[in-house]
């Protein structure tokens, strides 16, 4: 049986951003980019807090980075969201689970560190952290093993990837090879019908210069209600919009039941990115909350929480 290094040391560090973008924190850019514009979100209906994310305080934690380090010098990174919090947590209370331990422990250290935090987290910053941590174990544990993650996870079951854009200009991420393009949701409800109206021509300009053989979707980012969610939905209908995503809050899995069911046919709800663990994947799923769960594995638990989830 093979024997691999002990782990020998736990560090955390912050990555702050500026114009080249925060890392893992992606909200982190320079002036003028399209993530920091005018963009719904739940804190549109302060005016003060319309115009910029920034102004409410999307970019302030920075990027989170995790190293593990072996006795024999191999070292695992990975990056997160989650700053200076993030890294007191991962050195002051989840170094204690990893130094002096076998790597390849990963389920057992990923389950002391969550419930050894369940008290003080379960979700959101702490869960981003675990999942900083259990990133960098599996970098570590490939580097000690000489194999890519994927080969540790069952090797490739496809040749090829598709993806799909996230960004202000679908028609150009046409141009550039991809299948779909998800634009932000520009106007939410406190901007009322006008500002409905604007999403709808948004997505009909976008419609005409990407055809019809072109995914189109929108990102809502929690910021909206039930009500303006189903009427979104059915006024862009005609315009063969893909999915609505994120559309309201990730704790209302009443409300995003209720707008799976109201959606038109063939248009598809999708939630997950702030959603973690098994736990909240599984009420999604029982509940009936959306078609598609979209688990992101720096804030979900880590692969070993993703692994689960699937």
């Amino acid at each position: 049986m093979r024997k691999f290094p002990k782990i020998k040391q736990v560090r955390a560090s912050v990555i702050k951003g500026g114009e080249g973008g925060g890392g893992a924190d992606y909200h982190d850019q320079g002036e003028g980019h399209w993530i920091d514009n005018h963009i719904a979100t739940s804190m549109g209906r302060y005016p003060e807090y319309r115009q910029s994310r920034k102004s409410f305080g999307i970019n302030v934690l920075g990027t989170l980075v995790v190293e593990i380090e072996c006795e024999d010098g191999t070292t695992g990174f990975a990056v997160t969201t989650g700053g200076e919090p993030a890294a007191y947590m991962v050195e002051k209370h989840f170094a204690r689970f990893l130094e002096g331990r076998d790597p390849f422990e990963y389920e057992t250290i990923w389950d002391q560190m969550y419930f050894a935090s369940q008290y003080y987290g379960r979700k959101g910053l702490v869960v981003n952290a675990i999942s900083g941590v259990d990133l960098a174990l599996w970098d570590l544990m490939g580097r000690l093993r000489g194999e890519p993650v994927y080969h540790m996870l069952g090797g490739a079951v496809r040749n090829e990837l598709q993806f799909y854009a996230t960004g202000a200009r679908p028609d150009l991420a046409k141009q550039m090879g991809f299948i779909g393009g998800k634009l932000p949701l520009l106007h939410g409800p406190s901007e009322g019908d006008e500002g409905l109206v604007k999403n709808v021509e948004l997505l009909a300009d976008m419609r005409s210069k990407c055809g019809d053989d072109f995914w189109l979707m929108y990102d809502c980012w929690m910021a909206l209600d039930v009500n303006y969610a189903t009427k979104l939905a059915h006024a862009c209908h005609e315009y063969g919009l893909k999915w609505i995503e994120e559309a309201i809050s990730p704790d209302d899995y009443w409300g995003y039941a209720q707008l799976k069911k109201s959606v038109p046919p063939g248009m598809l709800v999708t939630t997950g990115e702030h959603e973690a663990t098994r736990w909240g994947f599984r009420m999604l799923m029982e509940m009936e909350c959306c078609d598609l769960i979209q688990p992101d594995v720096g804030w979900c638990g880590g692969i070993t929480e993703l692994l689960k989830i699937s």
